[in-house]
């Protein structure tokens, strides 16, 4: 597809080039959209998604290159997110931009406000979202902190930024990471509608199947190049892959492994946990992870997942039952003492609890192990260690960085992500906490991620895996257990595990309840 000089074009990114430092994100990119279309823009970590979208959006501008807007040629030294806003354009991120001591009435209304807003009709302002949140099944408390509340409702709350803003020119980046199925269709009828409505939609995803489903045309980039632009009804899943990586992608599955008299890794019995604020958040959750094991935990988001991987690592405490680790009560252990003996932690949200920005990959490794005598002695650094750590474990690791002491900002998610994991790995862990490790990834590191996971397993090593990715929980797990409101509501093995015992749990039927409907039924 190429620009014919059609009239009908909402946004024209005509040759656009942008480098950081010695990187080139973009090279020579073009870009039509038209309105009540809705556009697809794949490729993989470092392709140069964001930064065209970010361009567009008025994050920072191009090198090269010019934007018109409803055929208005765009001066991009004046170009910033608030003038977008105001031309009808909405980004919403993959990292969240929230301001996390505010409530989410007030990160959704915000944005929207003039500088001599001093007094927004609240009322009203809340009486609109709240129309939003019916007409598109979104849930959330609009009295909370934005850093009460989970991940999946933080999201939630950035579709909600967008809605509220009346944008006709939408920027979804990677929108469905934390989302379950029900909040999904709930984003993509609305997607549908907006079309109908001629709005115009940019759906930055790694997920195919969304592609497929939801999209008109497809954008592919590739190292910062145009690949092509097609009619999605013109190509296959398999077409876009291609294009995507110029190599096939075999999906990576966990291999059937009997273990019948496998050790526990860990026990969980009857753990009740309840929050800051008092409100029980786990009831009486109780299940073991078997050495070589690979455990999924599926559910809707703020069902209980973060409550029991924070219990877990010593985040939270228990305010009744036990947690049985080694054979030993880890109960009332430190988090130190936890990750000592072995507990390794992949965080849902790297970028706020897994790394720090501005330091380097090397400081970043040894963050959590910086007291080692091989890396330090009488509160002494040993920097050639930590550089010689950090060497190695780029490495064996695949992380694509300029150099181990470079800062971990200027990495792509893909390879941030292989430096969280190479700083659990590195330290040998027993068991394994991943919460949506593979969020936001491209086809190539979340392939990386998931070998890497089995590969642990394989070494007899335990893993508790929670994931919005159904398929993802199927290919990897040897049993799935399903949380609803803090409850385990049944188990599925493998071989046994289904899309409607599965979806039927997370609506919250027992296990049980489902198998004697079903005995009823035959």
């Amino acid at each position: 597809m190429s620009n014919t000089n059609n009239q009908s074009w909402v946004v024209e990114m005509e040759h656009i080039s942008k480098t950081f430092g010695k990187v080139r994100a973009l090279d020579d990119v073009s870009l039509y959209l038209r309105p009540g279309e809705i556009r697809a823009l794949v490729g993989e970590n470092g392709a140069g998604k964001s930064t065209l979208m970010n361009i567009l959006y008025g994050m920072f501008n191009g090198d090269r290159g010019s934007i018109r807007v409803d055929n208005e040629i765009i001066d991009q030294t004046k170009w910033t997110p608030h003038v977008a806003i105001e031309k009808g354009i909405s980004m919403i991120h993959q990292h969240f931009t929230l301001v996390y001591n505010d409530t989410v009435l007030e990160n959704i209304v915000m944005p929207t406000l003039k500088w001599n807003d001093f007094r927004p009709q609240w009322k009203k302002c809340r009486q609109k979202i709240e129309e939003l949140q019916e007409k598109y099944s979104l849930d959330v408390k609009l009295d909370k902190r934005a850093s009460e509340i989970s991940i999946g409702e933080r999201q939630q709350v950035e579709i909600l930024k967008a809605l509220y803003q009346d944008s006709k020119i939408m920027i979804l980046d990677e929108p469905t990471g934390v989302l379950t199925p029900k909040q999904q269709e709930g984003l993509f009828r609305f997607l549908a509608e907006l079309k109908k409505q001629n709005f115009s939609v940019v759906l930055v995803t790694h997920k195919l199947n969304e592609v497929m489903e939801n999209a008109d045309t497809v954008t592919v980039l590739r190292g910062g190049l145009h690949i092509n632009t097609v009619n999605k009804a013109d190509i296959t899943v398999q077409d876009i892959a291609k294009m995507m990586v110029d190599r096939e992608i075999q999906p990576t599955m966990k291999p059937a492994t009997d273990l019948s008299s496998a050790e526990n890794a860990i026990s969980l019995s009857g753990v009740n946990v309840k929050n800051e604020h008092g409100v029980k958040m786990l009831t009486d959750v109780s299940f073991d992870i078997k050495r070589g094991e690979i455990v999924g935990i599926a559910g809707a988001a703020g069902s209980g997942q973060t409550e029991i991987a924070e219990a877990i690592i010593g985040l939270l405490p228990l305010t009744m039952g036990k947690i049985n680790y080694g054979g030993k009560d880890i109960t009332k252990w430190s988090i130190r003492k936890r990750c000592n003996a072995g507990i390794g932690y992949i965080p849902e949200d790297r970028h706020t609890y897994a790394i720090v920005q501005d330091m380097t990959v090397a400081e970043n490794l040894v963050l959590s192990c910086m007291n080692k005598p091989q890396f330090s002695k009488n509160t002494v650094i040993n920097h050639k260690a930590v550089r010689n750590n950090a060497d190695e474990a780029v490495v064996d690791f695949r992380v694509k960085t300029e150099s181990s002491i470079s800062p971990m900002k200027s990495l792509s998610g893909g390879n941030q992500q292989k430096v969280v994991l190479a700083k659990i790995l590195m330290d040998n862990p027993e068991l394994i906490v991943a919460c949506n490790p593979t969020r936001g990834l491209d086809f190539s590191a979340t392939e990386y991620l998931r070998e890497k996971l089995v590969e642990s397993a394989q070494n007899n090593v335990g893993v508790l895996l929670f994931s919005n990715d159904l398929d993802e929980l199927f290919e990897l797990s040897d049993r799935i257990l399903v949380i609803f409101q803090g409850q385990i509501m049944g188990e599925l093995n493998r071989g046994d595990i289904d899309m409607e015992a599965l979806g039927m749990m997370i609506a919250g039927y027992q296990n049980k309840n489902l198998k004697e409907e079903k005995h009823e039924a035959s």
